[in-house]
């Protein structure tokens, strides 16, 4: 019995194309009000120079709707790559 065949490959890719978009957009979603500052203020300084540009308010808004937009992708991708199979 073959282990690593070309099926098993696209099913690994396939896995970690559902699975990759959800852990990014847990991590946005639950991480902390100090990660998403100090994400801001790296964006800013390597943007536009200042670390402020960015209200602090409406950036964490928008890391957690990108997060929630990954998680739907996530599930969206698992939907469509992974379940076809079983269903």
């Amino acid at each position: 019995m073959e282990l690593l065949n070309i099926s098993f490959a696209l099913l690994v890719v396939k896995i970690s194309i559902c699975i990759l978009p959800g852990v990014g957009g847990v991590l946005l979603v639950v991480s902390s009000e100090d990660f998403k500052r100090e994400m801001r203020n790296r964006l800013c300084i390597w943007l536009f120079g200042v670390s402020n540009a960015i209200p602090s308010s409406k950036f964490a808004t928008a890391l957690t709707v990108i997060g929630v937009l990954l998680l739907l992708l996530s599930l969206a991708a698992s939907w469509f790559l992974l379940l076809p199979g079983f269903v």
